[in-house]
């Protein structure tokens, strides 16, 4: 039993070990401008994007890295074109029922250091890749 508790114990000190790594590593890239923003907008609506997954090949998924912004979010990615998954919670009016919706497929392109901003529309239901925009949030 005590052989098996420290096993145990080595197993989780180096799965902590590879996760602060990790952290590391995109803290640094995100402090070094290596990752763009891709900002995340629905247009004829109010919502919000959940189960967000990002594949480069099309065929593995993986969970969005999303930045720290809470008013506006936006997921940090490195350069390339990314195919992104995601559903939406969205209402057309100011109101507190909400529809689920998805899931929707997109494709974006990410250049270095140009962030850049993903559109869902509520009404039609498709998605699109626009130049990011300060104002464009604002509305």
């Amino acid at each position: 039993m005590t052989i098996m508790f420290y096993v145990s114990i080595g197993c989780v000190v180096y799965r902590q070990s590879k996760r602060k790594k990790a952290f590391k590593i995109i803290k640094s890239m995100r402090n070094n401008n290596e990752l763009s923003k891709v900002y995340l907008r629905i247009d004829n609506g109010y919502g919000d994007f959940y189960d967000v997954m990002v594949s480069a090949d099309g065929e593995t998924w993986h969970k969005a890295l999303f930045s720290e912004e809470v008013l506006t979010p936006s997921i940090l990615l490195p350069q390339g074109q990314y195919k992104i998954k995601f559903s939406v919670k969205s209402r057309s009016g100011v109101s507190a029922y909400h529809s689920k919706k998805g899931a929707f497929y997109t494709e974006v392109t990410v250049e270095p250091f140009i962030d850049t901003m993903i559109v869902f529309d509520n009404d039609t239901l498709y998605s699109w890749q626009e130049d990011y925009k300060e104002e464009n949030l604002n509305e």
